[in-house]
């Protein structure tokens, strides 16, 4: 070894002549021969094989062959293996491989040759083969037609074609513009074959086409077809469509909610059990019924008696604590209904199994990893163990107060919530003890309780460990290494499990618990409920009124909610699906697409909802079942007082009177206070801020950009900013009549605005009379009198169309006739024939000889002939 280490050091000092004796001598003392025999003669050498030529990678439309060829240098004999993967293919030894037909299971596949001679191997790159499907042939059977039809009738285009393979799919297109500006635009939710619409004069001219493809290939257009619309004989009144209203759910009193392996959501709402789809759109009763009770049965042939707790398995079996019949059910995924444990009506605190055990108000339920369910009880003050074969044990608690360490005589003083981690701890939201304990795992039974955080204090403060405070926590969920708590002062907290740091998700302890949709700090929740786990790291809330979804950044919105709508049991619908209730002063515009925009008015509704042309609605701002005080928000985020008379400008903002201020709905759905205060009525101009309303009754804007309202019996005007002047009369001087200028005029009792294409303002005014603030703002005129005018809206020719107070609808020319054009009754009456509204609360322009009115509770649409 020495040896070696010595020839190391020469040769690494470049002293390799001098080297090569020690070398001999070095193999010699190695067992080397000195007499070793001579090298044989030198020669040719074989050389190994070397790659020259790599296979190529392919894609082939299936049906076709491959093929795969590979070159090699080397000395012959080279022999060659071709492998797929790296598995050789019998038979496949020469330079090329071919498959002889492909398919589309081959896509994917790699390909590879390995050479071989008596020096060596050389293993070729691998060459991938894609395989794609044979496009399939579209023929399109039946081209759409040029249609013609009476206003207000509905006009169908209808496309036909085949597929020689894949799935036929249809979107639906409406032309814009003309000639060189002409622009197609797909038709939301217009994917039969068929589609059909309810026709405007305004749509005559429109052209209408469909996109076709087979399983997203081989896209075709249709041809164009033309839509012809003429007015009617005689005045029709039909009722505007509307698509996809359905009756709210009922989910009052909502305690517990879990999600299941599909994505839905299992809630207890009174005493049913109710499923929430997982695409949100969609609440169905899974068993029980309004009036409750102890039965076992098949859905609502089951009762319930005031459940509050609840989880289910991987394979969908729920576990209800049915918290005031003091047992634990069972909800098989047919939906019927088993007692696991307890006997219904007997409480107490008997371990045993099946109806030989006992438990006092069980609270909350979870499945831990072992399959066992964990029971909180709220009376026994224990966290109870019960095997899906109904065994029940005491799992940790003695009895009511507060001690640490082994689990049978620790104590908990009414927990009200219970959570199983991924490792069997089992977490408790120890409610009057106001602390998260944990039930440390020992190997399948209870080991030490422990405090995880809360200081026993009734205070919200965020810190770590015992040094935090949750007040009265509640429902609670365990995802991962964080455990989420409800906090009796309506904030969601979080505790790291791990360095028990406790931080706050979402909820206001300013505003305190509540019903408000919003961000962190705007948003208010219960002071109690569920919540689980829901996507993209967010929660769902059983929130007392309903479900509610939290973002993983803590922004709150409702899904449903029946806390002011009244119990439906019958109802599957979720809060953007609930009817419209136009009534009262609730106000209506048609913005530049053509939707159709209500202010709903109506308790509990308080919204502002748009319908498209198609008759789908969507919500622009507001919260069915909010709290009634006005709050700014981006959706269901903001609250409406009483929003009343809407408009909307050129780009689709809307404007919007609420209570004692002008609101604005812009195109993202965000609403602001434009100016003056929603809950503060006063008299004065100004600024945004300090401007007051009193007696906002009509709202509308000029195509300058200026909002004008009537307000304190006088015209005033409201800029971009917000700014507020008196435009004509003075502000809180009325009970006359004066026409003249602006300055000295004077109104009776002003009530609704509308503005003409040329900036002339219309104002009702006392009994009835319709006047004229010039378009320069410089007069005030008197335009008719004694009409019972009473709602107003102005077309682009300048006609005025106003709702008497005598009953029905007439018009004004702007030539000065006065026209009848609808009578007014008791009902509505639809049709060509003796049509008639009843009491109009509000009036909008949907196009040329089409309006759209709010008569009755419904949303109507009248076509002059």
């Amino acid at each position: 070894m020495n040896a070696f280490l010595s020839l190391q050091r020469f040769v690494s000092r470049g002293l390799q002549a001098a080297a090569l004796p020690v070398i001999c001598l070095v193999l010699a003392a190695c067992g080397g021969s000195a007499n070793a025999p001579p090298p044989p003669e030198s020669g040719p050498q074989p050389v190994p094989p070397s790659i020259t030529q790599q296979p190529a990678s392919l894609s082939v439309t299936a049906g076709q062959g491959a093929s795969f060829t590979v070159a090699a240098a080397g000395t012959a004999p080279l022999s060659y293996q071709w492998q797929r993967g790296s598995v050789d293919i019998p038979g496949a030894n020469g330079t090329t491989y071919t498959l002889a037909t492909t398919v589309v299971g081959d896509s994917g596949a790699t390909f590879r040759a390995v050479v071989t001679n008596v020096a060596g191997t050389a293993t070729s790159n691998a060459a991938t083969l894609t395989v794609v499907a044979s496009a399939p042939v579209l023929t399109i059977t039946q081209q759409p037609v040029n249609t013609s039809v009476v206003a207000p009738a509905q006009a169908a285009f209808s496309v036909a074609a085949t597929c020689s393979t894949g799935t036929l799919s249809v979107q639906w297109q409406r032309s814009s513009g003309s000639g060189a500006e002409l622009t197609w635009a797909d038709i939301a939710t217009a994917t039969a074959s068929s589609y059909s619409l309810a026709t405007v004069i305004g749509d005559s001219g429109a052209q209408f086409r469909a996109n076709l493809a087979c399983s997203g290939q081989s896209a075709s257009t249709s041809s164009a077809a033309t839509l012809t619309v003429t007015a009617p004989g005689a005045v029709t009144l039909s009722l505007l469509p509307i698509v996809g209203l359905r009756d709210q759910a009922e989910v009052f009193e909502a305690y517990a909610i879990d999600q299941d392996a599909s994505g839905s959501f299992t809630f207890t709402a009174a005493n049913r059990v109710k499923r929430l789809s997982a695409d949100l759109g969609t609440i169905t009763t899974l068993a029980g019924n309004a009036a409750g009770g102890a039965t076992d049965g098949v859905g609502t042939a089951a009762s319930f008696n005031n459940p509050r707790g609840i989880t289910q398995d991987a394979a969908g079996v729920v576990y209800v604590a049915d918290t005031d019949n003091h047992v634990i059910r069972r909800i098989a995924v047919d939906g019927t209904v088993t007692t696991l444990a307890g006997l219904a009506g007997n409480g107490g605190t008997t371990d045993g199994t099946g109806s030989a055990a006992r438990f006092e108000r069980p609270w909350s339920v979870a499945i831990g990893p072992d399959g066992d369910l964990y029971v909180a009880e709220f009376v026994n003050h224990r966290i109870r163990r019960v095997t899906t074969a109904g065994v029940v044990t005491t799992y940790a608690g003695s009895s009511a107060g507060f001690a640490e360490g082994a689990a049978l005589s620790a104590q908990f003083n009414r927990p009200q919530g219970v959570a199983v981690a991924a490792n069997g701890d089992v977490l408790v939201a120890d409610s009057s003890n106001q602390r998260i304990r944990r039930i440390l795992r020992s190997g399948n039974v209870a080991g030490l309780v422990e405090t995880l955080a809360g200081s026993g204090s009734f205070s919200s403060v965020d810190g770590t460990g015992t040094a935090a405070s949750i007040a009265i926590p509640t429902g609670m969920v365990v995802r991962g290494n964080t455990l989420t708590v409800y906090d009796f002062t309506g904030v969601l907290r979080q505790i790291d499990l791990t360095t028990r740091v406790v931080t706050t998700l979402t909820g206001s302890r300013i505003l305190g618990p509540g019903y408000a949709d919003g961000p962190v700090g705007a948003a208010r929740i219960q002071d109690s409920g569920g919540v689980t786990g829901a996507p993209n790291g967010g929660f769902m809330l059983a929130d007392f009124y309903g479900p509610r979804s939290v973002s993983a950044s803590g922004f709150v919105r409702s899904i449903a909610s029946s806390y002011a709508t009244g119990k439906t049991p019958t109802g599957i619908g979720t809060l953007a699906q609930m009817p419209m209730t136009p009534s009262g002063y609730d106000g209506v515009t048609v913005d530049p697409a053509g939707n159709v925009v209500i202010a709903d008015s109506t308790a509990p509704a308080l919204t502002v909802r748009r319908i498209s042309p198609a008759g789908a609605v969507s919500l622009a701002s507001g919260l069915v079942g909010g709290i009634n005080s006005p709050l700014d928000g981006v959706g269901s985020a903001a609250q409406l007082r009483r929003p009343g008379p809407i408009t909307s400008d050129s780009t689709g903002v809307l404007w919007f009177i609420d209570g004692s201020a002008v609101r604005r709905i812009g195109t993202d759905n965000a609403t602001t206070v434009l100016a003056g205060s929603p809950d503060n009525f006063g008299s004065s101009d100004g600024n945004a801020a300090t401007a007051r309303f009193n007696n906002l009754r009509g709202l509308t804007q000029r195509a300058s950009g200026d909002i004008f309202v009537t307000a304190n019996n006088a015209v005033r005007r409201i800029d971009a900013a917000g700014n507020v002047s008196t435009y004509a009369g003075a502000i809180d001087q009325g009970g006359v009549r004066i026409d003249g200028p602006s300055a000295t005029a004077r109104f009776q009792l002003l009530g609704d605005i509308a503005a003409a294409p040329d900036g002339t303002l219309y104002v009702t005014d006392g009994g009835g009379n319709i006047r004229r603030v010039s378009s320069d703002g410089s007069t005030v005129t008197t335009l008719a009198g004694g009409l019972g005018a009473y709602r107003l809206a102005v077309d682009s020719a300048g006609t005025i169309y106003y709702a008497t107070s005598f009953g029905g609808l007439s018009m004004l020319t702007a030539g000065g006739v006065d026209k009848g054009l609808i009578a007014g009754g008791a009902t509505v009456v639809l049709g060509n024939v003796n049509p008639q509204v009843s009491s109009i609360s509000g009036i909008a322009v949907l196009g040329p000889k089409q309006l759209v009115i709010l008569s009755g509770g419904q949303i109507l649409k009248l076509t002059l002939p």
